[in-house]
Order: C-alpha cells, then structure tokens, then sequence
C-alpha cells in the first residue's frame, strides 16, 4: 500500500494509513460475540487506489456490516450502526466526538433549526456533564439509520448538525423548560430517553427544541353540524397536524 494517499472529508490528501482503519474495524466489534474484525476486513473488499475518499472506505465498511446481518449472527446489526455511528461523527464534529452542548445549541439556532430563547433558564454546563456518549451503542443499524433519516436536525445543505445525544437532551431540555426546577427535569427526561426506557412519538422526536411545535401524534377536535364548519374544521386539523 506504500504510495497511496488518500482524500479526507475536509479535502486534505494524506498518505494511506491502515492502522487508521483498522481502528475503526477493531472498535465496531469490540465486545460483540459472532462478529470478526478480520472477516469484516476481508469481505469489505475494499479496493484501494491513490487517492481514494475516507468516505468511500466508511461507507463501503458500514455495507459490508449491513450484508452480513443474519438471523444467526444478530450482532452484525450493532456493528453496522457502530460504523455509521463513526461516519456521523466525522459529519458533524470531524470525529472529535460531543462538542459542548452550548456549542451545538448555538450552531443549531444559527441556522434557524433550533428554537431561540427556550434554553435560557438551563444550566448548560450542568446538562452537558450528564450527556452519556456511549449510551449511542444501544442502537442497532436500523434504529440509527431511521435516527438519521428522520429525526436529526439539518443544515440547509442537508447535513446532520447534531449527534444522537445531543438530540436527547435538547428534547428533554425542551420538554422541561416550563418546570419551577428546569435542569433536574431536563436530566432526568434525558435518562429515560436515552436509555430507551421511554421513547417518544414521532412529532416530539421530530419537533420538540426546533421551532415547529407539534409535539403530539394524536389529538381530539370537534366541528359543528353545518357544511361551511365541517370544511372549515379540516383546514384547522390540516393545520395542525402539519408536521405532526
């Protein structure tokens, strides 16, 4: 492999460095039975080039993973979502891991996608020494897939401004900010949620810390007992489910 280099997401052109890889692979299956380093190494097949992408490997590993899901070999799903997890990392912070929870939330409202104002009344010092990253090795591939596709906050390039954590607690944020102790609320919300003891429906997933407001899948209405109420009653439950 001696000559090649390779594109880093940043642009940066490097040398080819395998040990970085195999980190990575080493990592992905740390602790899980039925799974190997050396299999997933070997039936990735990647085929090196001078100046292929980190991005290219990233996605031809987490595939690789993805294949090897088996009704008999359940732990390749946890693998795979160890892989995506890592190349989420790399999208969001360049793989340093959790920034400062004040440090996202700003980034967050910068671009329009996190509500201003509401996390005045929290200790973010305090909220962000309860955030447990590893806690993001409890989702399978699907779960973190799904997480990806529908829940985390966007830029307005499409990319992922926040990791699964920080997702968590924003939203207990969220629903705590009403309570006369914010913080306690906000840490024990963010246990539940994290540990996947409760989850969410879908619109708090979605909406709860942006600036739509919908938290509730289902919800009661009524309508009077004339044509023009009845019409006017679908336009305001329209409405209000909009982004439920």
């Amino acid at each position: 492999m001696s000559g090649l280099n390779v594109i880093k997401r940043n642009g940066r052109i490097e040398p080819l460095d395998i040990t970085k890889i195999q980190k990575y692979t080493s990592s992905a299956v740390e602790g899980l039975s039925g799974v190997s380093q050396s299999e997933l190494e070997v039936d990735a097949k990647i085929h090196f080039r001078d100046r292929i992408t980190t991005e290219e490997i990233q996605i031809t590993l987490i595939k690789t993973a993805v294949d090897k899901i088996d009704l008999d070999t359940p732990n390749w799903s946890f693998v795979a979502a160890r892989l995506f997890l890592y190349d989420l990392y790399h999208k969001v912070s360049a793989f340093t891991g959790y920034k400062h929870l004040r440090d996202y939330l700003k980034k967050g409202q910068d671009e329009g996608k996190i509500l201003k104002g509401f996390t005045e009344r929290f200790d973010l010092d305090f909220l962000n020494s309860k955030i447990v990253p590893e806690r993001g090795l409890q989702f399978n591939y699907l779960g973190i897939k799904t997480l990806y596709d529908r829940y985390l906050i966007k830029d307005r390039d499409n990319k992922p401004i926040e990791l699964p954590q920080h997702m968590f607690m924003a939203i207990a944020m969220f629903l705590a900010h009403r309570e006369k102790e914010p913080n306690e609320w906000a840490a024990k919300f963010y246990d539940v949620i994290s540990k996947f003891e409760v989850m969410c429906a879908t619109p708090t997933l979605a909406n709860a810390r942006s600036t739509r407001h919908q938290l509730s899948s289902c919800y009661v209405g009524s309508m009077p007992d004339n044509i023009e109420g009845i019409f006017d009653s679908y336009k305001e439950m329209a409405l209000l489910s909009k982004y439920g």
